[in-house]
C-alpha cells in the first residue's frame, strides 16, 4: 500500500510516498534512492540534519537534509507522519508527531532546522500522512489539560466517563498554520481503517504484539 500527496507529487525534483506495513518491496518498485534513514524515534523534539547516510539509528523524531539521494524516513502507526519540502531552497524534511510531540514542538523544531538550511516558512510545502482520526482516538481524562486549548477545537466526550475524542490530525494541521506555512495538506486517511498499520486497531483486535508499521519517506533526486 503506498498513496502520495497530490500537492508534492507536482515536483518532478522530489520523491515522495506513505506507505504500509508492506514499505520494503515497495521503495524499490517506486523509484526511490537509496540509502533509508531513520530514527530511533522517541516522541521528542529532537531534529537530526543528514548529511550522508546513518550507519545506525540515532535517537529524534525529526530529519532534513538538501542532499539528494538521501531517504528520509519515519515510521508511525497512528501519530502524524508529516513530510516537508521547500522547491526553491530544495531542503527536505520529514517528522513523527505524536500528541506528545508535537506538544513539544517537534513540527517547529523541524521547520526550524529547514531554515537552518536556506529553506522559509513561507515556501515550505508540508503534508500530514495517515494518521488515526478522532472517532477512533479515545484518550483519557487528563488529555484536555494537557492539550491547553478550547475542548471543542480538538475534543468531544466519549460515551465512556470522563472520557474524550481527541482530533490529533486537525491539532497537527492547525500547528502548522500557526507557522505561517501557505502549503499545508492532509491526505485525510485514518489509519484506524484503512490499510495502514494502527496500533489501536491491533489491541482493538485483541492483538498485542506486533511489529508493523507505516513508513513515510522523502527524497531530493
Amino acid at each position: 500500500m503506498m498513496i502520495k500527496c497530490p500537492f508534492l507529487s507536482q515536483f518532478s525534483s522530489l520523491r515522495h510516498g506513505f506507505f504500509g506495513p508492506d514499505h520494503e518491496s515497495l521503495l524499490d518498485e517506486n523509484g526511490f534512492p537509496l540509502p533509508l534513514v531513520k530514527l530511533e524515534q522517541v516522541h521528542g523534539t529532537k531534529v537530526v540534519h543528514v548529511t550522508e547516510p546513518l550507519h545506525k539509528e540515532i535517537e529524534g523524531d525529526g530529519l532534513v537534509t538538501s542532499v539528494p539521494g538521501i531517504v528520509l524516513g519515519m515510521l508511525t502507526a497512528d501519530c502524524g507522519p508529516v513530510l516537508f519540502y521547500d522547491p526553491l531552497a530544495n531542503v527536505i524534511g520529514a517528522c513523527h508527531a505524536g500528541w506528545r510531540g508535537a506538544k513539544a514542538g517537534i513540527l517547529q523544531s523541524t521547520l526550524d532546522a529547514m531554515e537552518n538550511l536556506g529553506a522559509k516558512r513561507t515556501q515550505i510545502y508540508a503534508t500530514l500522512g495517515p494518521t488515526i482520526c478522532q472517532e477512533h482516538y479515545e484518550v483519557g481524562p487528563e488529555f484536555p489539560d494537557l492539550i491547553g486549548e478550547e475542548y471543542r477545537a480538538y475534543f468531544y466526550p466519549s460515551p465512556k466517563e470522563g472520557y474524550h475524542y481527541f482530533n490529533l490530525p486537525l491539532y497537527i494541521f492547525n500547528q502548522l498554520r500557526r507557522e505561517k506555512l501557505y502549503y499545508v495538506h492532509d491526505v485525510k486517511r485514518d489509519t484506524f481503517t484503512g490499510e495502514f498499520s494502527s496500533r489501536r486497531r491491533f489491541l482493538f483486535q485483541g492483538i498485542t504484539k506486533f511489529n508493523f508499521s507505516n513508513l513515510s519517506a522523502i527524497a531530493i533526486v
